[in-house]
This record gives structure tokens, sequence and C-alpha cells, in this order.
């Protein structure tokens, strides 16, 4: 194996093991990687875990309108094509500015939702301004529902983390 060839396989190995290690995803090195005239991404993604089509260059001079022209003619429909190479030492990515956008906008998107999922739940028929309370980030118990003031009881009836729950009994 020559040295440029040592030296591509070595990066497109360690962008496949970072993948692997920061997202949990099964990607790897495609080993037909710079082989024949078929178009064909250099990290092999079969289960499409990364919304991605990867074009790794470990090269001296940079030609980054070409590569990402090769990347955008070799990606798959529906995955983003991406350019990740070597400069200075640094490993960089580089893929169009409406997918970073886009991704942008999931990642806001999806960060509103797990608030939500978060935020306290207030239970129908609590007054004014028990709901008020909650919505200042008042404590709950882990139900959801409120905890009286400066104690760690819950005031739902029937809860089993409020003073007044006593458990059902078992018919014998």
């Amino acid at each position: 194996m020559s040295e440029s060839s040592e030296k591509g396989r070595s990066l497109e190995d360690h962008v496949a093991k970072t993948l692997n290690k920061k997202l949990g995803v099964k990607v790897a090195r495609d080993k037909r990687s710079g082989a024949g005239s078929h178009q064909k991404m250099d990290i092999a993604d079969w289960f499409k875990d990364v919304p991605l089509d990867i074009e790794v260059k470990n090269h001296k001079v940079i030609k980054l309108p070409e590569w990402m022209r090769q990347a955008k003619h070799g990606a798959s429909v529906g995955q983003v094509p991406t350019v990740v190479f070597a400069c200075d030492g640094d490993v960089i990515a580089a893929l169009p500015f409406d997918a970073v956008v886009d991704m942008m906008a999931e990642i806001k998107q999806l960060r509103a939702e797990v608030a939500s999922l978060r935020a306290p739940v207030v239970p129908a028929g609590l007054p004014e301004v028990t709901v008020a309370k909650v919505a200042q980030g008042a404590s709950s118990c882990r139900n959801g529902h409120l905890l009286s003031p400066g104690a760690s009881k819950c005031l739902m009836k029937g809860c089993p983390y409020s003073s007044s729950y006593k458990p059902r009994k078992e018919k014998k």
C-alpha cells in the first residue's frame, strides 16, 4: 500500500472510530474506498444512523470545491454530502450551509420539546395561586405534583408522596 493511500485510510479510520465512539453508531471505513469508478462514500453507514454521506480527504493541498462536487455527486437521497479533511493537524468537516441551518432548527425544536417534557405537571382543579407557583418553578414530587412549601410532601390527595396517603389493604 502506498504512503498516500495509507494516509487516507488512517484518516478514514479515525473518522469512523470517532463517529462510533461519540454517537454509538455502526459505521466503518468502506473497504472499496478509492477503488473503481462507481460513486460511493468513504464511510459506510449501512443502517443510515448518521444523516451524512462522508467523503474523507487527507491531502496537503485543499481542493474543497472539487471535493464537495464529488461528495454531492455520490451522496444518497436524503443524506447530506459532507467532506471531512485534515488541515494543520485539525480534522474539519464541510457541508452545505442549508444543511447546517436545518440541523440547528431540528436541535432547537428538540430542545423545546425536552423543555416542555421537563415542565411540572399541573393537575386539573388546582387553585390559580398553586398554578402560578408551579409556573414559577415550585418543587414537585416524583409524580409531578406540587409539593407543600418548605416540606417534601405532595399536595395531591391520593398521591403516594402526600402526607395523607394510605395504601389500600389487599383483600384476603
